[in-house]
């Protein structure tokens, strides 16, 4: 656990200051312009999604198969080149498609959406080179995490997302630029951050780009067709089951409620900053555990993972609800985007869910198993678009984020019985329960605080002291071993720095 600890505090460095910079804006930025953060949400959206597709389940063949073709002398056998490939045929196949059905798309939009289907399909297009340049971005990304390396591609596509978005959409609404130089704007981003991690992949020495066709033996050129056909319909379904939901607002409904809806989940979701991190960390462990059997490794990483991953959404999602209506008063705009507190709690409860349940979704996807999850990840794909059709039109952006709710726990609890049915390891102990209960405890104690009318210091005061007493009781209790260890050694380092002085 030493390189990923390493690692992972470092990615959750920049990924906390990356938090402020993506709060300042969603509290500050973001409610000036709403239709604007609507537009900009639902196009990075198709991206988003669609990654399985467009890379044609190269976001997992990067990590699942590396192991088995690991070897720099050669080059690691081409397999880079194998991934590009892999991403620009994807690519101009889900174009294809996409202007197949396009007319039939735009029906169904201009029927359905309210008031903003002419803005949409006027920029809908554009959603095709930002998608195809993020997707190229983010599987050089993956595959630099092989090299425990997830830092440099953390602030080259999360980090600098968090500087260019709010830049672009204050100067459209400061009248400085029209919308249409900052939807070009945001492509341009997207393409400057794939060739940065190119340029990274070479400075590491890992660049490779030289195929080695002759390693693909038909043994694994069919083990790995049959990954990448099933991987990548069955990551879309995931994506599909958890992540559709602003681009269905912003269908649905209009773009201003897709905006207000990005800016309340964008606050729940900030408790997955321990989330990415681990999870990037172990996903290169997770593969190399499967592919040698080592099932005692594996059972304890999968239960490390999911206790501090639990106690960190719990710390997290706890603060945040607390002062949620002090929050949204003291946004611009804060009438309109207060309609979506609920859409906070829903979403929050849902990540709450992820964290909770670890490492269970790569187990089953880097393993030899991945083909039975496939069946119920499209159905809760189908049923989440279904929910979301259903569920908006009557509640509105609630609905989306009651059927995120539905979807994103029914899918969990698949992959935890998936993952006990053939490995019989499961994420839980005795401390999973000692962890909610103290976090339901301490929100109980701060919530009795009487707030005082200023929206500043009841933030302060009511989550503040939710935080320091829900930190202390986890320490006290030795709900995670890894946070106790990771508290002794700053006390030994502070202690040591005040003895030299």
């Amino acid at each position: 656990m030493g390189v990923i600890r390493r690692q992972s505090l470092k990615h959750s460095a920049v990924n906390m200051v990356g938090l402020v910079i993506g709060a300042i804006s969603t509290l500050f930025v973001y409610p000036h312009s709403l239709e604007t953060n609507g537009l900009m949400q639902v196009l990075l959206q198709v991206g988003m999604i669609g990654l399985p597709l467009l890379s044609l389940g190269g976001n997992t063949v990067a990590l699942r198969f590396f192991p088995k073709f690991e070897n720099r002398a050669s080059g690691h056998n081409g397999f880079l080149p194998l991934l590009i490939f892999l991403c620009v045929g994807g690519c101009l196949l889900c174009i294809g498609m996409a202007w197949a059905f396009w007319d039939t798309f735009t029906v169904f939009m201009l029927k359905h959406s309210k008031g903003n289907s002419a803005l949409l399909e006027k920029y809908l297009w554009m959603a095709a080179p930002l998608a195809s340049f993020y997707t190229i971005g983010m599987i050089l990304g993956i595959y630099s995490y092989n090299f425990k390396r997830i830092v440099v591609p953390s602030l080259l596509i999360d980090f600098s997302q968090k500087i260019v978005q709010p830049l672009l959409l204050i100067a459209v609404w400061q009248q400085w630029i029209p919308l249409e130089w900052a939807i070009r704007g945001l492509v341009i981003h997207a393409f400057l951050v794939m060739v940065s991690l190119a340029a990274y992949l070479q400075w590491l020495g890992e660049w490779h780009w030289r195929p080695n066709w002759s390693f693909l033996t038909p043994a694994l050129r069919s083990e790995m067709l049959r990954f990448i056909g099933f991987g990548a319909l069955g990551g879309f379904a995931l994506q599909m089951a958890s992540k559709i939901d602003i681009f269905m607002v912003g269908s649905l409904g209009t773009l201003k409620s897709a905006g207000v809806y990005a800016i309340t989940a964008y606050m729940a979701t900030a408790i997955d900053i321990p989330t990415k991190s681990l999870y990037a960390a172990s996903a290169s462990s997770v593969a190399k555990y499967l592919a040698d059997d080592n099932r005692p490794e594996m059972e304890r990483l999968y239960q490390k993972v999911s206790i501090n991953l639990l106690v960190a959404g719990l710390l997290l999602f706890g603060a945040i609800w607390l002062s949620a209506d002090s929050l949204f008063a003291i946004v611009p705009n804060g009438a309109a985007v207060s309609t979506g507190k609920y859409v906070l709690l829903f979403i929050g409860l849902s990540r709450i869910v992820e964290m909770g349940t670890g490492l269970n979704n790569y187990m089953v996807y880097y393993s030899k198993y991945y083909l039975w999850s496939l069946m119920s990840l499209g159905i809760l794909g189908i049923a989440n678009v279904m929910f979301n059709i259903w569920l908006i039109p009557r509640y509105g952006m609630n609905g989306a984020a009651i059927s995120t709710l539905l979807s994103v726990t029914c899918y969990n609890a698949v992959s935890i019985w998936l993952v006990w049915l053939k490995f019989r390891l499961q994420p839980f102990t005795r401390n999973t329960l000692l962890a909610i209960a103290s976090a339901l405890g301490m929100f109980l104690i701060a919530r009795m605080i009487p707030l005082s009318g200023i929206h500043l210091l009841d933030i302060a005061i009511r989550s503040g002291l939710y935080v320091l007493l829900f930190a202390v009781l986890v320490l006290r209790l030795r709900v995670s071993g890894d946070l106790n260890d990771g508290y002794r050694l700053l006390r030994e380092k502070l202690l040591l720095r005040k003895n030299k002085d």
